[in-house]
């Protein structure tokens, strides 16, 4: 079983972070991450820019994301650019975004994966 790296409510990251792992955020974060999966747990905010494989939103995000997959919870809120591959908005959720880019040709989905 791989380890999942833990923000817990009431703590706080800032800086930058980049690992092949997985992170819930129940508290926040504050700067840039990559990381193959984030879990934004209700009581979770990330401000920044991000990039992951796959994201999971039920609190806040207020930052540019390149994802892979972004599945966005009925409590979940997204204020910034999105590049995407795959979106999953379920009821209630909230994308509040300028630009939304699906990565539709295999040619854009090369160009992220090497660029994280």
């Amino acid at each position: 079983m791989e380890n999942i790296i833990k923000i817990k409510e009431h703590s706080s990251f800032r800086g930058t972070y980049s690992g092949s792992g997985d992170l819930e955020l129940y508290g926040s974060f504050e700067g840039v991450l990559k990381i193959n999966t984030l879990y934004v747990k209700k009581t979770g905010l990330f401000v920044g820019k991000l990039a992951a494989q796959k994201i999971i939103i039920e609190g806040e995000v207020s930052a540019d994301i390149e994802a892979e997959t972004l599945h966005l919870k009925p409590t979940g809120l997204v204020d910034g650019d999105l590049i995407y591959h795959n979106l999953i908005i379920e009821s209630g959720g909230l994308l509040n975004s300028k630009r939304v880019h699906n990565m539709s040709n295999d040619k854009d989905i090369m160009k992220f994966k090497s660029n994280n």
